[in-house]
């Protein structure tokens, strides 16, 4: 995937010109922080990505009860305690969730998405893996158009270079192909956002 955000782009046009009767557009923004689990390689060496802040853009179509469309996020860092380490996150994913009125001008959602996580790291090639997780928010209608939500997501990304990486060093940790040589291990990410979304 070279280019993420073109995909986007042409994802939501052929959202917005499916027929689905009295569907409204959303297009929404939201930036926050990512918070990272530790991996560990093939060589059982320790691997941590730095939490960083985030920024997400969505276009979706809202339905009775329920919404749908596509999100991108992206995601610049390094590995904790080597700076020198950079890596950027580019997850674009399909997403669809439920809506739950919550109160006069307040409405909830809890929804799953699925898609891949373009991976650039300064020192390798970039990769793209499978991902997938679930996420959740609360909106406050500012309008019938606007609305300022706060949300959070899991994301997984099966990270697997097996196929393409090899680590052959006698030092392995100091190897930069050792630090990113996994075999199907999980990157688990939690978003936690702040963001503003417009409907038309």
């Amino acid at each position: 995937m070279t280019n993420p955000l073109l995909s986007l782009i042409s994802a939501s046009v052929l959202f917005a010109f499916s027929p689905i009767s009295h569907a409204k557009i959303i297009i929404g923004s939201s930036i926050g922080q990512t918070f990272s689990q530790r991996m560990e390689t093939q060589e059982l060496q320790k691997v941590e990505v730095k939490n960083a802040s985030h920024l997400n853009i969505s276009v979706e179509k809202s339905i009775p009860n329920a919404k749908y469309g596509v999100f991108y996020s992206n995601m610049s860092t390094h590995l904790k305690n080597i700076p020198n380490k950079k890596a950027d996150f580019n997850y674009l994913l399909f997403q669809s969730a439920i809506d739950v009125p919550l109160g006069q001008d307040i409405s909830g959602y809890f929804g799953a998405q699925i898609g891949v996580n373009n991976i650039k790291p300064n020192w390798l090639e970039s990769d793209t893996y499978f991902a997938t997780g679930l996420y959740g928010g609360v909106e406050y209608h500012l309008s019938k158009a606007t609305r300022f939500s706060f949300e959070t997501r899991w994301l997984t990304t099966i990270v697997d270079n097996n196929s393409k990486i090899k680590c052959e060093a006698e030092n392995k940790a100091e190897d930069d192909n050792c630090l990113w040589h996994f075999n199907g291990d999980l990157l688990n990410q939690f978003q936690t956002s702040l963001g503003f979304s417009y409907r038309f």
